[in-house]
C-alpha cells in the first residue's frame, strides 16, 4: 500500500485544526475542505482563444494587419506579397515599418479586402515583394492608388531575400539566420526574430547561393545562426555562409522543435499571447504575415485537425499565456486544435501542492458528449473519459474530438461485460479491440482503463493498466436530477477526489457546467487523472489520489473499502449499461450476490 501523499495530510490536518477551533463545523467538511487547501488560490484554467482570419489567405492578411497596425500611424510602408506561391514572401518577417499583405498570382486584380485595408492604413508607399511574376506592375499600381511605389525583388527567391535583409536592416545587422531555400515553416518563424534577417541556402540545404553568400558579406553580421537541423541548413552550408564569423544553430527534432526553439530566442519572457500556425506544409501562407505581430512568438502544430504536437504543447505549458491566437481559418487549424492548444497552455498542475478533483466519464461516446465537450471549452478544464470500443466504430469521429481537445482517453472495454465472469484471457481481449479501435483513430494506446459496473477481480489488475475507480459516485444512471448530481459532487469532494459520471446521460451532462462553477468556487483545480495521480503503475487500483492499492495489494471487490482520509465506503457498483451494446445489471449482479 502506498503511503497518503503530503497534499491530503496538510488539507487533513488544516480542517482538523478548524474543526478542534470550533471555526468549522463537521458537516461542512465536504464542501469548506478544497477552500481550506489551497488558501483562495484561483483555479488553473486553460486560456483564452482567438483567430486572426478572413475568409480566404487575403483576408487573413488584412486580419493580421488590422491587430498589429491597429493605430495605422504606425504604418509607412505596405507590403505586397504573391499568395498563392510565395517563396519571395518567405523572409518579410524582417520588415517592420508596415503589414505585408497578399495578393493573387497571373496579375489578377488586387482582393476588395487587401484595397480596403490599404485605404484604412494610408501608407506612404506601397512595396512588392518579389519580380513581375510575383508581384507585377499593374496590380503594384492598382495597390498603391496614386502613392509612391517600390519593389524589393530579384531574379529568384534568393536574391528577393537579399533585397529584403538590406532593406531592413541598411545599417548592418548583428545577426544573420539562414533558412532553408524551400517553402518551410522555417522561414516563417524566423520572422519573430528582431535582430536580424533570413537569407536562404538552397533548397537541398546543402550549399550557399551567390546571392546570400554577398549578402551576408555586405550585412557583415557578427555571426550567422542556421534555423533548423542539418537536414534544411548543413553544416558545411551554414560554415560556407559565415565566412569566418561565428556560427550557431537554432534547430530541433523537427519544425515544431525548431519553432519552439526560435519562440524562446525570441522571446525568452512569458508573452500575453501565443500564434500558433499550421506547420506541417499546408497553409503556411496564412502565417505568411506573422511577422509583424511583436506581442508574441508564432509556434506550429499540425493540421487540420490534430492534438497539439508535444513540443509545442510544452512550450504553451510553459508559457502558459493569457491568450492562444490561430492564424488562419478552421480550415487550416480546426477549433478542436484551437482548444487542445487552450488546454495545453495550463500548464503543470501539482496536486501535491493543489487541491484537484478528477471528473472522469464512461461509456460513451455518446449523443450528449459533443454538448459536454463543448462546456470543457468554455470552462477551460479537461477530464478523463473511459470510451467502450464497439461504440467508437459508429462515433469514433467524437472521440477523436475529445483526444485532440486535450483530455485523457482510457479504456473501457470493447463490449461493457461484467470482467468477472470471463477468464484472464476473455479479459485481455476486450481491453486489446478497445486499445486497436483507438490506434485505428490516431490516439495513442492509455495506460488507463475502468471496469464495467466497477466489478473487477485479481485478473482485471493483470491487464497491464491502471484501474481506475471512484471515491465520489453521484449514480446518476439511477435518475436522480440535474441539480441532484451537481448537490452530490458538491457535497462529497474532497481533494484528490475522481468522480464517475456518464456522458451518456443526458441530467449528468446538463450538471457538469454547475459541478467545474462550484469546484472552482470552492478552490480546486479540475484535472486528468493522470494529473491526479502521476506515478500511476500497471495493476494499481485507484480510489484517489492518496488511496492507491498497488498490484501487490489483494483486494476484493466485495469488501467495504477505507479511504486514506477515514471515510469507508460500501462495495462499489456501477448500474448502468450501455444501450445497444450491454444491459443494465442489478446491484446483486454486479457484486455476484444474487441468488
Amino acid at each position: 500500500m502506498r503511503a497518503p501523499r503530503p497534499g491530503a495530510l496538510l488539507a487533513a490536518l488544516l480542517v482538523m485544526g478548524l474543526m478542534l477551533a470550533g471555526v468549522l463545523p463537521v458537516t461542512a467538511v465536504g464542501t469548506m475542505v478544497g477552500q481550506t487547501a489551497v488558501d483562495g488560490t484561483a483555479a488553473t484554467v486553460g486560456s483564452a482563444t482567438s483567430r486572426l482570419a478572413g475568409s480566404d489567405r487575403y483576408g487573413s492578411s488584412v486580419a493580421i494587419s488590422q491587430y498589429r497596425f491597429e493605430d495605422s500611424a504606425e504604418v509607412r510602408s505596405v507590403y505586397l506579397a504573391r499568395g498563392d506561391v510565395f517563396a519571395d514572401a518567405l523572409t518579410a518577417g524582417s520588415l517592420r515599418d508596415g503589414p505585408v499583405l497578399l495578393v493573387r498570382g497571373g496579375c489578377a486584380s488586387v482582393p476588395s479586402v487587401v484595397m480596403s485595408e490599404i485605404a484604412r492604413v494610408e501608407p506612404d508607399r506601397v512595396v512588392a515583394l518579389g519580380g513581375e511574376e510575383a508581384v507585377c506592375t499593374e496590380q503594384l499600381v492598382q495597390a498603391a492608388g496614386g502613392r509612391a511605389t517600390d519593389r524589393l525583388g530579384g531574379a529568384d527567391r534568393f536574391e528577393t531575400a537579399a533585397a529584403i535583409a538590406a532593406h531592413a536592416f541598411p545599417a548592418g545587422p548583428a545577426t544573420v539566420y539562414l533558412a532553408n531555400g524551400s517553402i518551410t515553416p522555417d522561414s516563417v518563424v524566423a520572422g519573430s526574430l528582431q535582430d536580424g534577417p533570413v537569407l536562404l541556402v538552397s533548397r537541398d540545404g546543402a550549399s550557399v547561393p551567390s546571392a546570400s553568400a554577398a549578402a551576408v558579406e555586405a550585412l557583415d553580421p557578427d555571426r550567422v545562426v542556421a534555423l533548423g537541423g542539418t537536414v534544411v541548413v548543413s553544416d558545411a552550408a551554414l560554415a560556407a555562409a559565415a565566412q569566418g564569423r561565428a556560427a550557431s544553430r537554432v534547430g530541433g527534432a523537427d519544425r515544431y522543435e525548431t519553432a519552439r526553439l526560435v519562440a524562446d530566442r525570441a522571446f525568452p519572457e512569458r508573452t500575453p499571447r501565443v500564434y500558433v500556425a499550421r506547420g506541417d506544409g499546408e497553409n503556411v501562407v496564412d502565417a505568411l504575415s506573422a511577422g509583424m505581430l511583436a506581442d508574441g512568438p508564432v509556434l506550429l502544430t499540425s493540421g487540420p485537425c490534430d492534438r497539439v504536437r508535444v513540443a509545442t504543447a510544452a512550450e504553451l505549458g510553459e508559457r502558459t499565456p493569457e491568450r492562444v491566437v490561430a492564424l488562419g481559418g478552421p480550415v487550416a487549424l480546426c477549433d478542436s486544435t484551437l482548444v487542445g492548444a487552450s488546454m495545453a497552455a495550463r500548464g503543470p498542475v501539482d496536486c501535491s501542492a493543489t487541491a484537484c478533483v478528477a471528473l472522469t466519464f464512461d461509456d460513451g461516446p455518446g449523443a450528449p458528449t459533443p454538448t459536454l465537450l463543448g462546456t470543457f471549452a468554455q470552462k477551460g478544464v479537461p477530464a478523463t473519459f473511459f470510451v467502450v470500443g464497439r461504440k467508437m466504430a459508429v462515433d469514433g469521429h467524437v472521440t477523436r474530438r475529445t483526444w485532440v481537445e486535450g483530455h485523457e482517453i482510457g479504456n473501457h472495454t470493447y463490449d461493457h461485460p461484467r470482467l468477472p465472469d470471463l477468464t484472464l484471457a476473455g479479459q485481455q481481449d476486450q481491453i486489446d479491440r478497445t486499445d486497436a479501435a483507438l490506434r485505428g483513430l490516431g490516439i495513442p494506446v492509455t495506460r488507463t482503463m475502468r471496469p464495467p459496473f466497477l466489478a473487477f477481480n485479481d485478473n482485471t489488475r493483470r491487464l497491464g493498466k491502471a484501474v481506475i475507480m471512484t471515491d465520489t459516485n453521484p449514480k446518476d444512471w439511477n435518475g436522480p436530477s440535474t441539480e441532484q448530481i451537481r448537490t452530490f459532487v458538491r457535497d462529497n469532494v474532497r481533494p484528490g477526489s475522481i468522480v464517475i459520471q456518464h456522458d451518456t446521460v443526458a441530467a449528468s451532462v446538463a450538471a457538469v457546467p454547475g459541478i467545474v462553477d462550484d469546484l472552482h468556487a470552492m478552490g480546486y483545480t479540475v484535472v486528468t487523472v493522470s494529473e491526479l495521480v502521476t506515478d500511476l503503475q500497471a495493476g494499481d487500483l485507484v480510489y484517489n489520489r492518496d488511496t492507491v492499492r498497488d498490484a501487490s495489494t489483494s483486494v476484493s471487490m466485495l469488501d467495504p473499502v477505507e479511504l486514506e482520509d477515514g471515510r469507508v465506503m460500501p462495495p462499489l457498483y456501477d448500474e448502468t449499461g450501455v444501450p445497444g451494446v450491454a444491459p443494465s445489471l442489478t446491484r446483486e449482479e454486479i457484486l455476484g450476490t444474487a441468488p
